[in-house]
Protein backbone atom coordinates (compact mmCIF):
# COMPACT_ATOMS: atom_id res chain seq x y z
CA UNK A 1 0.00 0.00 0.00
CA UNK A 2 1.83 3.00 -0.87
CA UNK A 3 -0.13 6.90 -0.15
CA UNK A 4 0.51 9.99 -2.30
CA UNK A 5 -1.08 13.13 -2.94
CA UNK A 6 -4.73 12.75 -3.31
CA UNK A 7 -4.96 9.71 -2.24
CA UNK A 8 -8.74 8.61 -0.71
CA UNK A 9 -8.93 8.63 3.19
CA UNK A 10 -8.45 5.20 4.28
CA UNK A 11 -8.25 2.35 7.23
CA UNK A 12 -6.21 -0.48 6.34
CA UNK A 13 -5.07 -3.28 9.18
CA UNK A 14 -0.90 -3.64 8.74
CA UNK A 15 -0.09 -7.42 8.32
CA UNK A 16 3.66 -8.35 9.43
CA UNK A 17 6.56 -6.63 7.25
CA UNK A 18 8.35 -4.01 6.24
CA UNK A 19 6.94 -0.48 6.53
CA UNK A 20 8.89 2.34 4.59
CA UNK A 21 8.31 5.61 5.53
CA UNK A 22 9.23 8.12 3.34
CA UNK A 23 10.09 11.86 4.52
CA UNK A 24 11.62 14.37 1.57
CA UNK A 25 14.36 12.07 0.29
CA UNK A 26 14.84 10.23 3.24
CA UNK A 27 13.72 6.51 3.62
CA UNK A 28 13.44 4.70 6.77
CA UNK A 29 12.46 0.89 6.51
CA UNK A 30 10.68 -1.01 10.10
CA UNK A 31 9.64 -3.90 10.43
CA UNK A 32 6.24 -4.28 11.63
CA UNK A 33 4.01 -7.19 13.50
CA UNK A 34 0.59 -5.35 12.61
CA UNK A 35 -1.11 -2.65 13.00
CA UNK A 36 -3.81 -0.81 11.60
CA UNK A 37 -2.95 2.87 9.12
CA UNK A 38 -5.40 5.96 8.80
CA UNK A 39 -4.65 7.39 5.75
CA UNK A 40 -6.32 11.40 6.04
CA UNK A 41 -7.60 13.36 3.15
CA UNK A 42 -4.52 15.42 3.29
CA UNK A 43 -2.59 12.16 2.05
CA UNK A 44 -0.68 12.48 5.94
CA UNK A 45 -1.07 9.01 7.45
CA UNK A 46 -0.82 7.70 10.93
CA UNK A 47 0.57 4.28 11.67
CA UNK A 48 -0.52 2.45 14.48
CA UNK A 49 2.03 -0.87 15.26
CA UNK A 50 2.16 -3.15 18.00
CA UNK A 51 5.50 -3.20 17.06
CA UNK A 52 7.98 -1.60 15.07
CA UNK A 53 11.78 -2.35 14.51
CA UNK A 54 13.72 0.04 12.33
CA UNK A 55 15.65 -2.82 9.93
CA UNK A 56 19.23 -1.68 10.81
CA UNK A 57 18.57 -3.12 14.37
CA UNK A 58 17.96 -6.13 13.36
CA UNK A 59 20.45 -9.01 13.21
CA UNK A 60 19.35 -11.21 10.18
CA UNK A 61 21.48 -14.37 11.90
CA UNK A 62 19.71 -14.41 15.27
CA UNK A 63 16.77 -14.29 13.10
CA UNK A 64 17.30 -16.95 11.24
CA UNK A 65 18.17 -19.43 14.82
CA UNK A 66 14.94 -18.43 16.37
CA UNK A 67 13.11 -19.54 12.94
CA UNK A 68 15.40 -22.43 12.86
CA UNK A 69 14.45 -23.82 16.49
CA UNK A 70 10.63 -23.03 16.67
CA UNK A 71 10.13 -24.67 13.25
CA UNK A 72 11.93 -27.75 15.41
CA UNK A 73 10.20 -27.53 18.13
CA UNK A 74 6.83 -26.90 16.22
CA UNK A 75 7.62 -30.22 13.96
CA UNK A 76 8.87 -32.00 17.25
CA UNK A 77 5.23 -31.50 19.06
CA UNK A 78 3.60 -34.41 20.19
CA UNK A 79 -0.02 -33.06 20.55
CA UNK A 80 -1.93 -30.22 18.58
CA UNK A 81 -2.01 -28.04 22.51
CA UNK A 82 1.71 -28.31 22.39
CA UNK A 83 1.97 -26.69 18.81
CA UNK A 84 -0.58 -23.84 20.04
CA UNK A 85 1.24 -22.82 22.79
CA UNK A 86 4.38 -21.59 21.42
CA UNK A 87 6.90 -20.43 23.93
CA UNK A 88 9.07 -17.29 23.06
CA UNK A 89 12.85 -17.09 24.04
Amino acid sequence: MGVLPGHVATIAELKPGVLSVHEGNDVTKYFISSGFAFVHANSYADIIAVEAVPLDQIDASLVQKGLAEFTQKLSSASTDLRKLKPKSG
